[in-house]
Formats: C-alpha cells, sequence, structure tokens
C-alpha cells in the first residue's frame, strides 16, 4: 500500500474523508480575486493587495517547500429546530454553517492526521480551516466538489452543507483528480438570490450579499433591510433551492464545539455589552474577532424592524441616541417599518 493510500485510511478512521492535490499556486483564481477587486465587489477593497491575493492564493506562502495538499470537509447539516420567538421575546436566525464550529471540528481532525505523518514520515505541514489560504479551489482541484454557480463548492453527496479544511506538507503524494461536473443550465440560486447578489454565474458581489453584510459594520439600504428578514448571522438562501441540496439528509451533530443553535434572543443581544456577548458564544464564528459586535447589533435592529413586534419597540428607541451612527440609523428604520 502506498503512503496516499495508508494516509487516506488513518483520515477515514479520524471521520475524514481526504483527497489530495498539487502544491501548486492556484494562478487563476488570484487573477479571478484581482478583476473582482478591480470591479468594486468586496465590501473593502483596499483589503486586498496584489501581495495578499498572491499569497492567499499559494500553499507555499504558508509552508516553504511544499509539494502537496491533504484536503477534507465535514457535513454540517443537521435537524431543524424550532423558532422558540414569544411576543417580547423574539428570536433571529442563525445561517446553518454557523450553529456549531465545524471548522474548529475540522481543524482538531486535521491536527491528529498531521502529527500521525510527523512521526511517521518525518514531514513539515501547515493544518488549516476556514484559514489564510485559498480553500475553494483546494476542494475543486482535489475533487472534493465543483463550484456552483453561488460560488460555493459542492460535493456530489453532501451537496454544499460542508466546509473545508487542509494539510499543506512537503510530503510528495498522489494526487486525485477534479470532477468533471458543473451546474448545468440551472440558475435557481441566481435568480432567488434575495439581493440579487449573484450578478452572474460565479461572481458575487459581496457588497449585497447578505452572508457577508451580516458581519461588516456599515449601514444597509433599504431594500437589503427589507429582505433581510429574521436573520441575525449569515445567509444561505442560494444553497436551500439549490437542487443539489434538495436529496441531502440532515444527519446527528458531529460537534458540539461553540454551540449556539439555529435562533439567538434579539433583544437579549441588543442589551448585552461586548464582553458578555463573546463570552457566551465563545468558540463560534459569530464571536470571531474579525465579526464587529456592532454589525451584530445591527443584524439585530433590522431583524426586529423586520419581525414587527410591538413589545420590542422601547428597546429599539433606546439605540436612537446611540454613540454609534450606524446603530441610530438602524433604529430609525427599524421603526419605521411599524
Amino acid at each position: 500500500m502506498n503512503i496516499t493510500q495508508r494516509i487516506k485510511d488513518f483520515a477515514k478512521s479520524l471521520g475524514l474523508e481526504i483527497r489530495v492535490t498539487s502544491a501548486e499556486p492556484f494562478i487563476k483564481e488570484a487573477e479571478k480575486i484581482k478583476k473582482q477587486r478591480e470591479r468594486g465587489l468586496f465590501l473593502d477593497n483596499n483589503h486586498w493587495q496584489d501581495r495578499d491575493i498572491e499569497n492567499f492564493c499559494n500553499p507555499a506562502s504558508v509552508l516553504n517547500g511544499a509539494k502537496s495538499i491533504i484536503s477534507a470537509f465535514l457535513f454540517y447539516l443537521t435537524p431543524d429546530e424550532p423558532n422558540l420567538s414569544i411576543p417580547g421575546r423574539p428570536y433571529g436566525l442563525v445561517a446553518r454553517y454557523t450553529r456549531r464550529n465545524y471548522y474548529k471540528e475540522l481543524k482538531k481532525r486535521l491536527k491528529k492526521l498531521a502529527e500521525r505523518l510527523k512521526k511517521e514520515y518525518r514531514a513539515n505541514m501547515a493544518v488549516h480551516a476556514c484559514g489564510p489560504i485559498a480553500e475553494k479551489p483546494i476542494a475543486q482541484r482535489s475533487g472534493i466538489g465543483y463550484y456552483g454557480k453561488h460560488s460555493i463548492i459542492i460535493n456530489p453527496e453532501f451537496g454544499s452543507w460542508i466546509v473545508l479544511g487542509e494539510i499543506i506538507t512537503d510530503l510528495e503524494l498522489e494526487p486525485d483528480t477534479s470532477l468533471n461536473l458543473n451546474c448545468g443550465d440551472c440558475r435557481r440560486c441566481i435568480d432567488v438570490c434575495p439581493t440579487g447578489a449573484i450578478i452572474e454565474p460565479y461572481v458575487i458581489d459581496r457588497k449585497k450579499c447578505i452572508q457577508n453584510l451580516t458581519h461588516h459594520p456599515c449601514i444597509i439600504p433599504d431594500d437589503i433591510a427589507r429582505v433581510w428578514a429574521d436573520r441575525i448571522y449569515g445567509c444561505t438562501t442560494c444553497q436551500d433551492v439549490c437542487p443539489m441540496n434538495e436529496k441531502i439528509k440532515p444527519e446527528e451533530p458531529k460537534t458540539e464545539i461553540g454551540t449556539v443553535g439555529a435562533y439567538l434572543p434579539l433583544v437579549e443581544i441588543l442589551t448585552m455589552d461586548e464582553k458578555t456577548y463573546r463570552s457566551r458564544y465563545a468558540n463560534n464564528q459569530i464571536s470571531a474577532r474579525w465579526v464587529s459586535f456592532d454589525a451584530i447589533k445591527r443584524n439585530a435592529l433590522i431583524a426586529l424592524g423586520n419581525i414587527k413586534d410591538k413589545k420590542t419597540i422601547p428597546i429599539i428607541k433606546k439605540f436612537l441616541n446611540n454613540s454609534n451612527y450606524i446603530l441610530q440609523e438602524t433604529a430609525r428604520w427599524a421603526l419605521s417599518q411599524f
């Protein structure tokens, strides 16, 4: 049995299906990001500099001498949970991938695999999940899945309900092939996106994408706020309507790391301070350092404006005099919806 197959067998014992690809730079992906930056499709176009993009798309930027990438995923779709909202205590919806921290679970399993490789082969590695490297093209090139027109990777067995991670190593491993699959003529995700953020196949205007906007501190335009619904974090509408996801059955959770559930109490979030928020929802993406707490509060205010529970008007009014202009304006918008 060759090294690559032994690694795959051990990965399976950790509950991981892995694929392998080379550590060659993702040149086309870097060019794609640059073109989208030039079109002004990012929330902050100053964030991406050419060097940042090239490093993001080059595995050698995280491991000198990188030769191979072990690509992995975890399936995160779990059974639906009830909305426990009652008058005066409404809840906001959390996107499916964020209800538990599958990224940390995946990274934990990948680290166990990496430790085995270091011990047996004295290999050097870098382990990431939601890390500083372009994970979607790794998954595509390795055969984990293919790009949907919503720019999310689709796995033939688990749909797009997967999080991605990888081990970059200086081991020379036998690469797998990519999948010869695509979405064909289907454009359901494009047509159903509530804000029209999928402006063409495989191209997202992040300034319109609710998923991206939920963690970015800014004033949400009225046309987007009106279709925001009761979301507190994230959006999966494009995944919900994908035909490849219709056949996928939810499974029991594979981790309890960072469990927050499907709904969060909006009034409580608006009355707690940042330290309490990050402590209560620790180890989950919604409390990550790059997620603005003011953006979370803004999301809660938008959700209250759409839910229209009159018992929440007093808490919304308190934000009319908030020191944060974004929260002031969002509170005014929310009150105008009643």
